[in-house]
């Protein structure tokens, strides 16, 4: 039920989660010596090992007994929000800019909460407007700087349908899992987290080495037998992405699906790039230009008017209810 006690505890989840998620822009840059989809792998073995020895101890205590259609449900999720999300991700990185790629994934908090609604008609799409437009201007005044570095148009366009592939493929999940939680209300936030987690280690298992072949030529084995500060950066690193990354953020993430509106939640995904971008200058130990904090004041803006607009009409419909 949408109440204003729902709204403030999903949203305190949501944030929770985003603040968690933003550090999977500042741990890798402790982690120089090993490439993405080494960093990737690592994380999400992590995240596998944990969830399976949650799954082993849920299941000798006769508590974790879900049918094989939630098992189906979860192994095509973890795919599309794992594998195939970070595998587009890459590739947009690597054939178009970082710039241009941010800017389009970076759009997901509009088409989650355009698309949500659609599915669900939670709001006017009038209401939906104003905020979308503060993001994409958000978005744009901080990645305008970068804007024109570019490759080969050829590599380019496969590097921009990629990014586009990525942010669909988000936008659809963050839906979806949405609406399968409150569908669904047997299914614990925890146990989610934990089938998402062993199906992706499924996935991990069979197309990890596949993706290790591919980038066989980018990847030094020998750096894994040579103990030292690198490794072990590499080894807490990955543990971290995938212990609170993953399972911990997909948790807290889980939980505030369950109390939020489905277009309030993508807006709220937006502070994942905010606390990721606010994390990267305490790394670099530097205030953002005027330029980026002009739009990252416009981010800010167009969340607490998305939050303020579904706060005021719960609060009518309780008024009205009363």
């Amino acid at each position: 039920m949408k109440t204003s006690s729902n709204i403030f505890k999903g949203t305190i989840y949501a944030l929770s989660a985003c603040l968690i998620w933003g550090l999977i822009f500042i741990v890798p840059l402790f982690m120089e010596s090993f490439t993405p989809i080494e960093i990737a792998l690592g994380r999400y073995l992590t995240y596998g090992g944990l969830s399976m020895l949650i799954l082993i101890k849920a299941y000798f205590q006769r508590r974790f007994f879900y049918p094989i259609a939630i098992w189906v449900r979860a192994l095509g999720y973890s795919f599309v929000c794992s594998i195939g999300y970070y595998t587009f991700v890459i590739l947009a990185l690597r054939n178009s800019t970082p710039a241009i790629c941010t800017l389009i994934l970076g759009i997901c908090p509009i088409t989650i909460a355009f698309y949500g609604n659609w599915r669900t008609k939670e709001c006017s799409y009038k209401s939906l407007i104003f905020p979308s437009v503060l993001i994409l201007v958000g978005l744009i005044i901080i990645n305008a700087p970068h804007l024109s570095e570019t490759t080969s148009p050829s590599t380019y366009f496969f590097g921009l349908m990629c990014a586009v592939l990525a942010l669909l493929g988000w936008s659809w999940y963050v839906v979806a899992n949405s609406a399968f939680l409150k569908k669904n209300p047997e299914v614990d936030s925890g146990d989610w987290s934990t089938l998402i987690g062993v199906s992706t280690l499924f996935w991990v298992l069979i197309l990890g080495g596949v993706s290790l072949g591919f980038f066989e030529g980018q990847v030094d084995f020998s750096k894994y037998d040579n103990e030292g500060p690198e490794l072990y950066n590499f080894l807490i690193g990955c543990g971290f992405l995938g212990i609170f990354c993953s399972w911990v953020g997909g948790f807290l993430w889980n939980k505030a699906s369950l109390y939020l509106p489905v277009s309030l939640a993508g807006q709220l995904t937006i502070f994942e790039t905010l606390f990721g971008i606010c994390y990267v200058y305490l790394f670099e130990q530097r205030l953002p230009p005027t330029l980026e904090f002009t739009g990252i004041v416009l981010l800010v803006s167009a969340t607490i008017y998305g939050i303020r607009i579904f706060s005021h009409s719960t609060q009518a419909e309780e008024g009205v209810a009363i």
